[in-house]
């Protein structure tokens, strides 16, 4: 179960629910390389598989990767370590936040106690805890941040990739080599930390008269705001069932900052018309340490590159969901069709014909097709007129041509 949050809801007018209707419809968290502060590492040696299977030695460089928060005015960064081999991170990369089992690589390690350990080491390095944090913790003499940088992103690669570094070739720094080995020793499992901010489902049908969800909101932020677009009679109910404490405000109705709850409802009474009601929840949420981040090469869509965040960021980050309902199929009224010799009664069961009335009450938000009748055929008042017209016309014709004469 998430943690509870403090939630509100507002009732918008029509002005803000065409605003609302402009949102992208998963405004995620999204981040892109920011080259100018890459804090660099040593250089490390690897033992990795080549493509033939075949064990041999690669050399890689490491740092801890600056990112910055897509749309975000503050310009936020996020620093991260790469998990995964051998793809290169492209300027114009665009990075989203999934869960851990989302890792894409083909032949991925990242799974699990893995991700576990990663972030345990995450939890215990450089940038989250500061140099002097690290040297304190393991007690590696002349330990500096470019051997910590090295030895956490190798000890990385091992459990994303299962890339050993290469302890024996003296090109390896010993401090790196050192703190590797101590990873890898005592890393164990942490649990997975919370995502920014999610709505499950984000998308739901029912039908009136029972509550539409739950819809579970799981974040990392103390308070979230949540703003609706509801029909006339349709509220948001909490876990009970029961309606949520609203008060009245200038700009519509908001549940009071005291209500704690981690999921809601919609409740949508008996016999109201088929519909929807539109939410969007936004908060200024924290981005973990160990949160994973991935991104398609825009040169080879089978290619992805992926990150996990190495220190904790704010972010604003934003998530739409939708509740619809239709009551179903409502059976029409008998309907009469009369012609000069007899009336036929057509069946309830039977598809009224072309010439039976439309039924009472009509689906809303239907097409070209679906425009109420109003009973009444504008033909003939139209034919009527261009008659009236041409007659005039007529009219006009003739008294001109008697002057002509005269």
């Amino acid at each position: 179960m998430a943690s509870r949050f403090r939630i509100g809801t507002a009732l918008l007018g029509a002005t803000a629910a065409l605003a609302f209707s402009a949102i992208p419809a998963h405004a995620d968290v999204k981040i892109t390389p920011d080259r100018g502060g890459q804090e660099q590492g040593h250089k490390v040696w690897l033992r990795v598989l080549d493509k033939d299977n075949n064990e041999v030695t690669k050399e890689e460089g490491t740092s801890v990767i600056k990112l910055r928060i897509t749309d975000d005015r503050d310009r936020s960064n996020v620093f991260a370590y790469c998990v995964e081999l051998p793809t290169p991170l492209l300027d114009d990369d665009v990075l989203k936040e999934v869960d851990w089992d989302k890792h894409p690589g083909k032949n991925t390690k990242f799974k699990g106690d893995n991700p576990g350990k990663v972030l345990w080491i995450l939890n215990r390095s450089y940038p989250n805890k500061s140099v002097k944090e690290v040297k304190d913790e393991f007690s590696i003499k002349n330990l500096d941040k470019e051997d910590i940088i090295a030895a956490t992103q190798a000890a990385l690669w091992h459990f994303s990739d299962d890339a050993k570094l290469d302890v024996e070739n003296k090109n390896n720094d010993p401090q790196v080599v050192e703190l590797y080995k101590t990873f890898l020793a005592k890393a164990t499992p942490e649990a997975a930390p919370k995502p920014t901010l999610t709505i499950t489902p984000e998308s739901k049908e029912g039908v009136p008269g029972t509550p539409i969800g739950p819809f579970e909101v799981k974040t990392t932020a103390d308070e979230v705001k949540l703003t609706g677009n509801l029909p006339a009679g349709v509220t948001v109910v909490g876990k009970d069932g029961k309606p949520l404490d609203v008060q009245q405000k200038s700009d519509g109705l908001s549940i009071k900052g005291t209500e704690k709850i981690s999921e809601f409802s919609v409740n949508v009474p008996t016999g109201t018309p088929d519909g929807e009601a539109t939410f969007k929840l936004s908060a200024q949420a924290d981005i973990p340490v160990g949160r994973l981040f991935v991104a398609h090469n825009k040169s080879s869509d089978n290619v992805a590159q992926s990150l996990v965040v190495a220190q904790p960021q704010k972010a604003k980050v934003e998530k739409e969901a939708k509740a619809t309902w239709k009551a179903g199929t409502v059976p029409t009224q008998p309907t009469t069709t009369t012609t000069t010799a007899t009336t036929t009664t057509t069946p309830e069961t039977t598809t009224p014909s072309t010439t039976s009335s439309t039924p009472a009450n009509p689906a809303p938000g239907g097409g070209e097709d679906d425009l109420a009748s109003t009973g009444a055929s504008i033909l003939w008042p139209l034919l009527g007129g261009l008659v009236l017209v041409g007659a005039g016309v007529g009219a006009l014709f003739v008294v001109r041509r008697k002057k002509a004469g005269a």
